[in-house]
């Protein structure tokens, strides 16, 4: 059943990428469809859909973003895979802020769904230490306010790497304020609760 859906990716990234909305929103739906059967399952066909799902958020019409935007959190929570965290850490530099936006959503909706202690693993800690300082020097408000509850989380998970973390970090001045607010408050909040 994969093979024949790789088959059909190209057809269906290009219908997704349709000018015409209707064409664009059954061809998303179809994908969330191929997700609901499949669930984890879906995980080889991230790469295939992803990234477009993701370069669809830059549209401004909100026609084509919101079901765009929908998918994305679909294929997170479905898979909860850790293959899709370098698609959203590449997108946090997209010149659309709405892309940025739903890329550190998009983590926020993985930190939300995964196994806590498989964070713990190096292989994703380097993932979540990226977007913490692309989301921290972030332009828009939105997405440095998702950066800073990233950040919480990371410090409740991790918190013997956030030092480091922020001594290593090349926008060490961007990062130290976020540090120290998020270190003056007494309970860390717990990272399901954000």
């Amino acid at each position: 059943m994969l093979a024949g859906i790789r088959s059909l990716s190209r057809p269906l990234n290009r219908a997704i990428n349709s000018d015409r909305n209707r064409l664009s929103c059954l061809a998303i739906e179809l994908v969330i469809a191929l997700l609901a059967g499949l669930s984890t399952s879906f995980e080889p066909l991230i790469a295939l859909f992803l990234p477009t799902l993701l370069g669809l958020c830059a549209r401004t019409n909100k026609a084509f973003t919101t079901p765009a935007k929908a998918c994305v959190f679909a294929v997170i929570r479905g898979t909860k895979s850790p293959s899709l965290l370098p698609y959203l850490v590449k997108s946090l530099d997209h010149k659309s802020p709405s892309v940025r936006l739903v890329a550190a959503e998009g983590v926020l909706a993985y930190l939300d769904c995964v196994n806590h202690p498989d964070i713990v693993k190096d292989t994703r800690q380097r993932p979540l230490e990226a977007v913490i300082k692309l989301t921290t020097r972030d332009p828009n408000a939105d997405v440095r306010q998702a950066g800073k509850k990233i950040f919480e989380i990371y410090k409740a998970l991790l918190p013997g790497r956030v030092e480091r973390l922020v001594q290593n970090a090349s926008a060490h001045d961007d990062m130290s304020h976020i540090y120290r607010s998020v270190s003056s408050h007494h309970c860390p909040p717990s990272p399901r609760s954000i």
